[in-house]
């Protein structure tokens, strides 16, 4: 019992041990960043309301997605991910107050087809708060232009 587990140190020992010895590999990677090739999703906008906070967060939310390099603003009859925004004040009697906002998102292949529902948000929104709001509803964006990615592959 005794050789046989000194029999099985030594088998592990001997096999641990043909990596001592050899020279490890010191290539080094070259430091060059390079350009990742990565998804790029279109993406159009479409805004109902007159409200001015509703309106900001419309224009934020263009702005974020036409700087942006995983999205590409377009109007264009191509697939693309649509998102509706609806803005309405949230007091009608204060419209500068701020405004309360639902937003949908959905596949559309053509301006032909049915569109596929993929996400909803409603939520409120000030003209202070409109910048962190349009970066909330991008990050979302993004997370569905992820998950649903295999729609654009085709």
């Amino acid at each position: 019992m005794i050789r046989r587990i000194f029999l099985v140190c030594i088998l592990v020992l001997v096999a641990v041990g043909q990596g001592i010895g050899e020279e490890p590999d010191t290539k080094s990677i070259e430091d060059a960043p390079q350009a990742v090739s990565g998804r790029t999703t279109a993406v159009a906008v479409e805004h109902e309301g007159s409200d001015a906070a509703g309106a900001k967060l419309a224009l934020e939310l263009k702005d974020l997605f036409n700087s942006s390099t995983l999205f590409q603003l377009t109007d264009k009859d191509t697939p693309k991910l649509k998102v509706f925004l609806s803005t309405v004040p949230e007091f009608p009697n204060r419209p500068e107050v701020g405004s309360v906002f639902a937003v949908v998102w959905v596949y559309s292949e053509s301006e032909r087809t049915l569109k596929h529902y993929l996400g909803r948000e409603v939520g409120v929104v000030s003209d202070t708060t409109a910048r962190a709001v349009a970066q909330r509803l991008g990050e979302r964006t993004d997370r569905l232009a992820s998950n649903y990615a295999y729609l654009f592959d085709k």
